[in-house]
């Protein structure tokens, strides 16, 4: 998993514009990917200068290796954690995700990044459910996940419904974004925003047409600062709204 310049732009922005600190785990170890390209190229630079004037990029990677701790740091986390299956990447903590959380990783993360983590998690509804037990009350999850046009990378496309049908309805989380984001260089800008089927009782809908290539589910929710009663099952919107006028 790596940073490519499009979504470390989103991440900046995403951190910054939610006055997000303190500390964060990435979901897998980050690589921090130097190379940028052409219109992406100029969203970072132009995201690096609104953000942190006169930071190069030079000084958000690591010194001794390919890895992203120095960028998280330099754009505002304290304690910079990271969370693998396996330690073939020097990860900081090795847990399973599919599986029994430690009582010690819970409430330890004032933020969690999933930049493509999750949908490699076969069990996905118990690795959601660990990312929540993990996060502090108040705290962030931000995804970066393949939701179109990623056939064979993973067991799952991560989609809008799954933001708002779970984590916002299920799981009670206030939803900070939702958008797609395509990853092609030249489509950087095109970004496609998403009806709330909490508010609409209808699927989300794309406010435009998708542009070819890889698209990221670009969100953020927030955990709720007191406990609330979470629902053991999840289902789409659309079709409870239908069962409910069915049965009246």
């Amino acid at each position: 998993m790596a940073l490519p310049d499009t979504l470390a732009a989103r991440l900046i922005e995403t951190v910054k514009d939610n006055d997000l600190s303190g500390s964060i785990a990435m979901l897998g170890r980050q690589r921090w990917v130097g190379k940028r390209r052409k219109r992406s190229a100029a969203l970072f630079e132009k995201t690096l200068e609104t953000y942190f004037p006169g930071v190069t990029e030079e000084e958000l990677a690591n010194s001794d290796d390919e890895y992203s701790e120095t960028f998280f740091r330099k754009i505002g986390f304290s304690k910079v954690e990271s969370i693998d299956f396996s330690d073939f990447e020097n990860a900081s903590i090795i847990q399973d995700l599919g599986d029994k959380l430690p009582r010690a990783l819970e409430r330890k993360f004032d933020v969690i990044y999933d930049g493509g983590t999750c949908e490699h998690i076969f069990d996905l509804p118990t690795a959601y459910r660990n990312i929540h037990k993990m996060l502090k009350p108040g705290g962030v999850l931000i995804g970066h996940s393949p939701c179109n046009n990623w056939v064979n990378h993973s067991f799952y496309q991560i989609n809008p419904e799954m933001v708002y049908g779970f984590w916002e309805k299920t799981m009670n989380y206030t939803v900070l974004q939702c958008v797609l984001q395509p990853l092609m260089p030249m489509y950087a800008h095109k970004v496609v925003t998403t009806t709330n089927p909490n508010e609409t009782g209808a699927r989300p809908r794309l406010s435009g047409d998708l542009s070819p290539g890889g698209i990221i589910l670009n969100y953020a929710v927030r955990k709720p600062m007191k406990a609330q009663s979470a629902n053991t099952k999840v289902y789409q919107t659309d079709y409870v709204n239908r069962w409910q006028t069915t049965a009246q």
